[in-house]
């Protein structure tokens, strides 16, 4: 693995074709992996001591993919979260080159993407967050969704202030290690203080509009390849609430390489602008 490339391990699986261009455009190809002549291919990296998730553990998890023939599982690139009824949120990085909304398509109603309940919804719009990459590459790594119609979902509130937490919880389709499954994960992850962080990835972290998690000194939990745009909330509770999104990071599940995610209580006020121009 070459550690001096830069980022998005956490990629789409698939990268749809008309996207693919644009996410690996930053990291070449994933770097948490040699290229594969089949996308849904065996990596190094491994996501250790997760599990699968169980039917209403996550509703407002979402898979974000292409339309076309092939299997929900086959479409998938990136995960998301559905935060009003017709709203999805997911990373930057996964919708950053898309020209035409109906090159999306999500997916929800099933954590299985081979199972006949999911339910395949058109996009009508798509919003890059406008400070996308700055003042450093990758901050502000989120995107909104606007879907074609309203979703029978329950969605997930955003945290609203920056907080420090003991645990946090991440889920989506990517990497496992063994391939890519078709019903999604989550893992536990401890969350990473900032001067952690920083000291992890020198020059590479924002604060202001990342947060990062995982076992500094084991390793062994993390998100990956084919989880991005995906969540990172608050242990399951009544209030559970979504802390961040799936963005980037070195490898999967490594010592002293946690998971840089977007830290969704800074951009969450944008995030509302944005919705209340939709409406």
């Amino acid at each position: 693995m070459d550690r001096k490339r830069k980022h998005l391990i956490r990629l789409g699986a698939g990268v749809a074709a008309g996207l693919g261009a644009a996410a690996i455009a930053w990291a070449g190809v994933a770097a948490n992996a040699e290229e594969p002549a089949d996308p849904k291919g065996d990596f190094e990296a491994q996501i250790i001591g997760g599990g699968d998730v169980v039917d209403g553990q996550y509703p407002w998890l979402v898979g974000l993919g292409s339309p076309g023939e092939g299997t929900p599982y086959e479409r998938q690139f990136c995960g998301g979260s559905v935060i009003a009824e017709d709203v999805v949120l997911t990373a930057a990085h996964c919708v950053e080159d898309v020209t035409d909304p109906e090159e999306l398509v999500v997916f929800s109603g099933a954590i299985d993407l081979e199972s006949e309940d999911v339910v395949e919804t058109s996009v009508a719009a798509v919003h890059v967050a406008e400070d996308y990459n700055d003042p450093i590459a990758m901050s502000n790594d989120w995107a909104l969704l606007k879907l074609d119609e309203a979703l029978d979902v329950e969605p997930i509130a955003l945290a609203t202030e920056p907080e420090e937490y003991d645990l946090l919880e991440t889920a989506g389709w990517g990497d496992t290690g063994e391939g890519f499954p078709t019903t999604a994960q989550w893992v536990e992850v401890p969350f990473v203080s900032d001067a952690d962080c920083e000291a992890a990835y020198p020059d590479e972290v924002d604060a202001q509009t990342m947060l990062c998690a995982g076992d500094l000194e084991n390793g062994g939990v993390d998100s990956c390849q084919g989880d991005s745009g995906g969540p990172i909330m608050t242990p399951a509770g009544d209030e559970q609430v979504l802390v961040g999104i799936v963005s980037w990071g070195y490898g999967c599940a490594e010592p002293n390489q946690p998971g840089v995610y977007g830290e969704v209580a800074d951009f969450n006020d944008a995030i509302d602008e944005v919705i209340a121009g939709w409406e």
